[in-house]
């Protein structure tokens, strides 16, 4: 052990000193021409100098003509370049672009020299004119005829100032990367603060607006008040724009932010509101003032309840110009994208093609690597094969491949799709997280036109992979515990509320896991609270078929085929939302009310899309007893984590792969459209950060909840609870109490030979639904129905009781 320390040592200290020889060595490169650039220009330029200094001028006059003094200045530059600490480990770069540029300047003084037929005559002739200071010297004259033969005179100078152009270009490219990231984020960081301003400006006004109209309780007290309601409110509205305070702000950008057409608006409906309640408490604007006291102290005893119904009907529409102004979440709620080192991932880049190469070869596979795509978690290496050779050969070396890179899973895809290659995917040994914010920030999110955007995150290639919940039109996710399932749930959620507004988009939450989706509750998006009882999610898929179905109606009604055309009648009142259904894991739902589920579930698959309706199902056991042929065959696009299995992966995906996944959002992403799965590292987002964005969002308003579904979920949950509880022989009972008239515990016990207990139990059931009376004292129980009421509890002519 000491042995092998004492080696590691020496060759750390032997490194350490290469590099201080190696700057050492510049240094002094850069003092010796420091020193001998400064002679030259004092001798070459100083007739004070004497023979020597004469015969130098000479030599650089006969070497450079025009461009000796541009010679030695060049020549005091590289000294710089050396001199200079921070520019040595661009030296070699920066030497060969000054050279480039000084060369291109002697080419260019030769243009004056005659172009001769030969070589020698025209280097001739340059020398003989550099004396005269009227040529490149020796060396434009050479570089000059070589050019010069072959561009002639124009072409020469177009392609000296390309290259020029992209010489300057990568010259100063070395820093310019880091300078516009940083410009980019100051200006995001100056607009995000003002935008957050004037939000603040928009909703202390509107504050302050709604407190002026809830405040309108004294409108009924005097008639003088009603007539000059219209005026007050409108001065109101002028002056509370004085409360606040604007300091910090251009004057001009004020004005525009508070002369906005939405405020305008806002105004507008204000003004309306008021108008209705003066409509209501005075419907007959020519009457006298006495008849209008006569008919408000009439309707005196009514008048708290008519109060109420109007300040419900002024918060409703208070809440509808909220979500007209919806604002979406900034991305500073989100977490900075982390810089990552490239200089460690290039040198694993050259290393693995190496081993690839040699590998393949020790095994007699003639192959060379002629592509790499490096992406966060995953590098591609495209290899072309020899002829002759068989692409099963390759596939059969994965495991000796795997244990030559040193890695525990590589995945072979041969070929790769479009191209004549196999590709290798050999894990990164460091791996980049790929935060949420970088793929909202991309320019394929901005520029998505669709309100439900498909975030992912980025592929082998590194591109950013986002799509559209529209065209798929329905998702079936997958994956092992901690495979990145739930990560990949909230990141697709995020980027909706990152893109539509409440009143475009609608989600149905199914969480029964209760912990995973429950932070989503109270946003405006939420068209129920989320369902966490696997009874209650069975009723709300039901629901969710009647509302498809409702839809379809209106649809053929007005003549058109889907949603889209539905929303762009002129003569609609109301824009349907499109609703998306999102379902955390199934396999609970099916161990409940298998059935059920499937059949809304598949319904819905097969129907929904031109309603506006999606589904979104995800699981952790991808098994065939939970993800059904039926449930596949109607959601054709899906998404694989890691599974435990090639077995769970077939039944996800119809093909091995899945289960060679590295987990942490390492996935197969297989769209209806592709002919065979990409992987895709998924982007991730913290718990932290969704609480963030959901609390923005609430601060906005709360969720308005569809209490027509709501009520409706519960009075099936409710009606099921009671069947489940009801005794087997409850029906029969029923029959018997009915047409006997008598209902008491003893006589159900003589009828049907059961025990007392089980006897109270039917009565008390009975009691539950209102066949029979509650208990009084000693007197008997009353049969509340008669034998024709049967039809409406079980069916016609009570067939439900057989």
């Amino acid at each position: 052990m000491k042995t092998t320390k004492k080696r590691t040592n020496i060759k750390n200290k032997s490194k350490i000193n290469k590099k201080v020889d190696k700057n050492e060595s510049l240094l002094i490169s850069g003092l010796i021409i420091l020193f001998a650039s400064v002679f030259l220009l004092i001798f070459a330029n100083s007739d004070a100098t004497g023979v020597f200094g004469r015969w130098i001028k000479s030599g650089l006059v006969y070497l450079f003509s025009l461009g000796y003094n541009i010679f030695l200045f060049y020549l005091l530059a590289i000294a710089l370049v050396l001199l200079i600490p921070k520019s040595r480990p661009f030296a070699k770069k920066l030497i060969i672009s000054l050279s480039i540029i000084f060369l291109s300047l002697l080419i260019i003084f030769d243009s004056s020299t005659s172009l001769m037929s030969s070589f020698s005559a025209h280097v001739s002739q340059a020398t003989e004119s550099a004396g005269e200071l009227a040529s490149g010297g020796l060396i434009g004259g050479v570089f000059g005829f070589l050019f010069y033969r072959l561009f002639g005179g124009v072409g020469t100078v177009i392609i000296l100032v390309i290259i020029n152009i992209i010489n300057i270009y990568t010259l100063t490219s070395i820093k310019r990367a880091d300078i516009i990231q940083k410009t980019d984020d100051t200006m995001n960081k100056i607009q995000d603060g003002i935008e957050n301003s004037v939000e603040k400006i928009k909703i202390k006004r509107q504050e302050i607006r709604n407190k002026k109209i809830l405040s309108s309780d004294d409108i009924f007290n005097d008639e003088d008040d009603i007539k000059t309601i219209n005026s007050e409110s409108s001065r109101n509205t002028v002056t509370n724009t004085n409360d606040i305070n604007l300091e910090g702000f251009d004057d001009d950008f004020i004005d525009i932010k508070i002369n906005d057409s939405s405020n305008t608006k806002n105004t507008e409906a204000v003004d309306k509101i008021e108008d209705d309640l003066k409509a209501k408490e005075n419907p007959k604007t020519d009457k006298k003032p006495k008849t209008i006291k006569k008919e408000i102290e009439k309707t005196q005893k009514t008048e708290e309840t008519e109060d109420n119904n109007e300040e419900i009907d002024i918060e409703k529409e208070i809440h509808k110009e909220d979500i007209v102004h919806y604002e979406f979440p900034s991305l500073d709620l989100l977490k900075e994208v982390e810089v990552t080192n490239t200089n460690s991932k290039g040198k694993e880049i050259k290393d693995n093609i190496k081993i690839i190469q040699d590998t393949l070869n020790n095994f007699g596979v003639d192959a060379k690597v002629i592509g790499v795509n490096s992406g966060p978690t995953i590098t591609s290496y495209e290899i072309s094969l020899a002829a002759g050779v068989k692409v099963s050969k390759i596939l059969s070396l994965s495991d000796n491949l795997a244990l030559a890179l040193a890695t525990t899973d590589i995945r072979i895809l041969a070929p790769i799709p479009g191209k004549s290659a196999v590709g290798i995917e050999v894990p990164n040994k460091n791996k980049d997280t790929l935060l949420l914010k970088e793929i909202l920030d991309s320019d394929e999110f901005r520029n998505l036109k669709s309100k439900l955007p498909l975030a992912l995150g980025k592929d082998v290639t590194g591109n950013t992979i986002i799509s559209s919940i529209a065209n798929m039109p329905h998702l079936l996710i997958a994956g092992a515990t901690g495979s990145g399932k739930s990560v990949c749930i909230n990141t697709i959620i995020m980027s909706i509320l990152y893109k539509a507004r409440p009143d475009e988009v609608k989600l149905i939450m199914i969480d029964p896991k209760v912990v995973e989706l429950n932070v989503y509750n109270n946003i405006p998006h939420l068209l129920i609270p989320v369902v966490t009882n696997a009874k209650k999610a069975q009723f709300s898929l039901n629901w969710a078929v009647q509302e498809m179905e409702k839809r379809y109606q209106l649809f053929a009604k007005n003549n058109v085929k889907d949603m889209q055309s539905y929303n762009e009648l002129d003569t609609i009142t109301e824009k349907m939302p499109q609703i998306v259904i999102i379902i955390d894991e199934l396999a609970d739902l099916m161990m409940v009310a298998a059935t059920e589920v499937e059949d809304a579930i598949c319904r819905l698959a097969q129907m929904a899309r031109a309603a506006g309706m999606h589904l979104i199902v995800a699981t952790q056991r991808p098994s065939v007893d939970v993800i059904t042929g039926t449930i596949k065959a109607n959601i054709p696009s899906r998404i694989s984590f890691q599974v435990s299995s090639q077995i769970d992966s077939r039944t996800i995906l119809d093909m091995s792969g899945a289960e060679k996944l590295l987990g942490k959002g390492d996935m197969l992403y297989y769209p209806s459209n592709l002919s065979k799965p990409i992987r895709v590292q998924g982007a991730f987002v913290s718990d932290k950060e969704v609480k963030r964005v959901c609390d923005f969002i609430r601060n906005q308003g709360e969720a308005n909840y569809n209490q027509d579904a709501v009520e409706s979920i519960s009075t099936n949950n409710t009606s099921q609870t009671m069947q489940d509880d009801k005794d087997n022989l409850y029906d029969e009972a029923v029959k018997l109490v009915v047409a006997d008239g008598q209902a008491s515990i003893s006589y159900l016990q003589r009828k049907l030979k059961i025990g007392y207990s089980r006897a109270a139990r039917i009565v008390d059931q009975m009691e539950e639904m209102g066949v029979v009376s509650g208990y009084d004292g000693s007197k008997p129980r009353k049969v509340l129905i008669e034998e024709e009421d049967l039809e409406n509890l079980y069916g016609e002519s009570g067939e439900g009781l057989e």
